[in-house]
């Protein structure tokens, strides 16, 4: 969609975090659509992985396995930041990520026992880091 564009308080965190973290997004996008997307978030991605990539959509195990076998690196060693539990958060803690965050937008209620921590803003990650 042309008019598709990250919430207003995303591209200056997220650029912050670019600067300190290699960034990684799973996708539930096809390819087509992933790098015109990503492109308007305003950071540095070290990688892109899609639903199509994967063969498997979230919140479906198979997709984040794909994505951690191509990082190469375990899932304890990531920390996942998602406005939904339900298609990120619960899977990510299923696979052992310790360290998630919940983006609560208002969209999806909170989950607690899926997520480490929960912020209102991308920001909040910035101060959970300590950047």
């Amino acid at each position: 969609m042309p008019e598709w564009g990250p919430h207003p308080d995303v591209p200056e965190p997220l650029a912050k975090l670019a600067e300190h973290f290699p960034l990684a997004i799973i996708s539930n996008a096809a390819d087509r659509h992933a790098d015109q997307n990503v492109a308007k978030l305003g950071a540095s991605f070290h990688a892109v992985y899609t639903a199509e990539m994967s063969q498997a959509y979230k919140p479906r195990l198979r997709a984040f396995e794909f994505m951690y076998e191509q990082l190469g690196c375990r899932p304890e060693e990531t920390m996942h930041v998602s406005s939904s539990p339900r298609y990120d958060l619960q899977s990510a803690t299923d696979l052992g990520v310790r360290d998630t965050v919940y983006l609560n937008r208002g969209n999806e209620p909170s989950a607690p026992f899926y997520h480490a921590y929960e912020v209102t803003s991308l920001a909040g990650v910035v101060d959970i880091l300590g950047i």
